[in-house]
């Protein structure tokens, strides 16, 4: 499994979460985000290590990611889970009222990120020095 393919999974997951109002779902997304972002334990590379008998995830190269250098040892993937699931406890656990919107469009843009295979908030982070 790639990174790639669990932003598919995980905004399908969050969009199907939403849509049928399946709380505890959601809640576990956010503490599954929260884990690997603090630990660095993702279930791609856990996966990876099953299917190919490594720990590396196999990533399709980036052509951004040859122009960019890294000044900050923190992995921006890593970045990525902590910051979604800042954003989803703010916007679903405390706001859900007011902002109902934003869980969506996360679930949306991280669905769409899969798809394409360019993240425009990775590539944000390498260009601000992230590994």
């Amino acid at each position: 499994m790639t990174e790639r393919s669990f932003r598919i999974f995980f905004g399908a997951s969050l969009i199907v979460a939403l849509y049928f109002d399946l709380r505890p779902l959601v809640l576990g997304l956010i503490a599954l985000l929260v884990f690997q972002g603090i630990t660095n334990w993702r279930i791609t590379h856990f996966i990876s290590r099953l299917r190919h008998g490594n720990g590396e995830a196999i990533e399709a190269p980036c052509a951004a990611a040859a122009i960019i250098t890294t000044r900050i040892n923190f992995e921006a993937e890593r970045a990525l889970h902590l910051i979604v699931a800042g954003m989803l406890i703010f916007t679903y656990a405390i706001y859900n009222q007011q902002l109902w919107f934003f869980p969506w469009f996360i679930g949306f843009a991280l669905f769409g990120a899969g798809l394409s295979g360019i993240c425009p908030m990775i590539l944000a982070l390498k260009a601000f020095g992230l590994k």
